[in-house]
Parts: C-alpha cells; structure tokens; sequence
C-alpha cells in the first residue's frame, strides 16, 4: 500500500487533499499533518512516496521542510508537490529541491487530480528502480534485478542478474527501511529477493536462490520474516 503525507496546517484544506487523492485511489493511506517537525519524525520512521507540502507552515516554510526531506536518503527521488498562494516562489524551490509540481490555492477538485493522478497511478504504483549513491554519482538498479543483498566487511554486496557491486556507508537496517515488500531480512547478515527463492532446506536453514551456487542461511531471529513467503521445502 502507497503512503502520501499531507502537510498543511488549514485543516479544511488538508481534509480536502485526501478526499481527492482518495477519489483518485482508494487504497492509498495517507498522514496529515500541519507542523514540519512532526512531519520529519514520520518521514523518518515510516516510508512515503508522496508529499504534499504547503509552503507555509505554522512553525516554519515548506521550502525549507523539503529540502530536509531531500537530505533523507530514501527520499532523494521522491515526488514532492507543493501547496502555496503565492506560485513565484516555486520557481526556486524547481531548481533547489526538484520539486515535482505545484498546485495553487485556492484550487479545485480538477486541477488537483491533473497533478496527482499521473503520479499516484503511474509514480507510485510503478517505482521499478532503487537508487544508491556511489562516490560522486547516483547508480540506479532495478528492483527485480537484485537477487541480495549481504555485508561483507563493514559494506553491503549487492548482488544482481547482472553484476555485483559494493555499497560503502550502508546497512542492512537502512536498506529494510528503503526496500519494498518483496525483500526480507533472512540473517543478520543477508537481505534477499522473495522472487529468486526456489526452495528451503529447513534442517539446515538454508535457503537456495536461483542463479545462486551457494546458499544463503537462515538466522534464528528472522526465521518468522518467511512466514509469509511462498516457497518449496525441502
């Protein structure tokens, strides 16, 4: 299930959003809002992939709330659309923060749903890529070519059908907080790739993946993260 967070202090207004964005998808949940703090503690603790932002708030800008949404990780890429009465200052804000639109107030259910509705069907539901971030560029991979993930001293191994590279200034807790719902956590040190998995060995607690010649263990603790996992035994 995508998440959106509305960040508007005008109740009315905010209430509003969510009935369109509602209208547009009905199983999209959504956070509301007024204050920028207690919009970066959610931020941090819970994955969105859209953010609705008034410009101001009642502590302080949505300009400068974005930009710290930016310096998130996991948020580098993420659809941000602002909410403001005063459009020229989103001339700035498409340069610095690449924010993805903007919608004017006062507005009407139409105009809302031209700028969301190619995001929330569109961004949202088909996010294929992951994007890292090596020395000086942005190395971006899709999803379903990662079959895992495993550290390997003090970095992260990312394996793929492709290749296999490292990624310094990981973990394996940031990567669970930034992955989609087809990786699990299976060992302290091996995240991998539900769709790879062709059988268990659970004698052994052993898991084989396709394409891969060794096979990747099962820890105690994460046993119960394969409760849900289709799979054969062995």
């Amino acid at each position: 299930m995508a998440n959106i967070m509305i960040v508007e202090d005008e109740l009315n207004i905010a209430l509003g959003l969510e009935k369109i964005v509602k209208s547009i998808n009905s199983d999209i949940e959504t956070t509301i809002t007024g204050y920028a703090k207690e919009a970066l503690e959610k931020a941090n603790s819970k994955t969105y992939e859209l953010f609705l932002l008034d410009i101001q708030l009642n502590d302080y800008s949505g300009f400068k709330l974005a930009k710290e949404i930016r310096n998130i990780n996991k948020y580098k890429l993420t659809p941000i659309v602002f909410i403001t009465a005063i459009p020229t200052k989103e001339l700035l804000a498409f340069k610095q923060i690449h924010c993805y639109d903007y919608i004017v107030k006062p507005f009407n259910e139409e105009e809302v749903i031209n700028v969301l509705s190619t995001i929330i069907n569109y961004g949202i539901k088909n996010e294929e890529y992951i994007s890292f971030n090596l020395k000086d560029f942005v190395y971006r991979v899709k999803y379903d070519d990662i079959i895992y993930f495993e550290v390997v001293q003090r970095k992260i191994k990312v394996v793929t059908i492709n290749e296999s590279f490292e990624l310094s200034h990981y973990t394996l807790k940031k990567l669970e907080d930034e992955l989609r719902g087809d990786f699990i956590r299976c060992h302290r040190g091996f995240i991998i790739n539900t769709n790879y998995i062709s059988s268990i060995d659970k004698p052994n607690n052993s898991i084989k993946l396709e394409g891969v010649k060794e096979k990747i263990p099962i820890g105690r603790k994460y046993k119960d993260n394969l409760g849900g996992v289709t799979f054969e035994f062995n």
